[in-house]
């Protein structure tokens, strides 16, 4: 028995897609993270709303750079098409998520619990060579989280999130 066998993994192929987009940024702390992430997906809600924009598949948490004092991330939900008209003076935007090879990370349970399975993919990667220490996290940025179900309706024992990191 191995100690990585309750870590789901698999390696899959991403494809492009357009998605509606809101950048942020926030401490490390796992009190900041969360309300963060939540107050840029309540204006990418509304943005959707004011531009009758239609999601087209589940939100993502995009980290683009984390350092000894905070991480940068965008969250983004992928939409059918752009808006009819043009956007002006909007902290969000559309643009296109590109395909990308990646190892999927399968996390089950509360948001809360996601620290525990950082944990176990860091110790995954580097029992596998493709880590050797937590600075090596910066060569899998930009990597994401993926939420399959909706917290508000969903109870956290049944929360379902895909953490993908880009094949190296």
């Amino acid at each position: 028995m191995s100690e990585f066998d309750s870590l789901e993994f698999t390696e899959t192929e991403v494809a492009p897609v357009l998605a509606a987009e809101v950048s942020g940024e926030c401490g490390l702390e796992p009190a900041s993270i969360g309300p963060a992430i939540s107050e840029a997906f309540d204006r990418l809600g509304q943005f959707l709303q004011e531009h009758a924009l239609a999601p087209i598949g589940p939100p993502r948490a995009i980290y683009t750079a984390h350092g000894p004092t905070g991480m940068k991330f965008i969250v983004a939900i992928p939409i059918t098409a752009p808006p009819a008209t043009p956007i002006a003076h909007h902290p969000a935007s559309i643009g296109p998520l590109a395909g990308t090879k990646a190892l999927r990370f399968t996390h089950r349970g509360p948001y809360a619990g996601l620290m525990g399975t950082y944990g176990q993919i860091t110790a995954f990667m580097k029992a596998r060579g493709l880590m050797e220490s937590e600075a090596d996290w910066a060569r899998y940025m930009p990597m994401w989280e993926e939420y399959l179900n909706d917290p508000d309706t969903t109870p956290p024992a049944d929360l379902l999130t895909y953490i993908y990191l880009p094949a190296a």
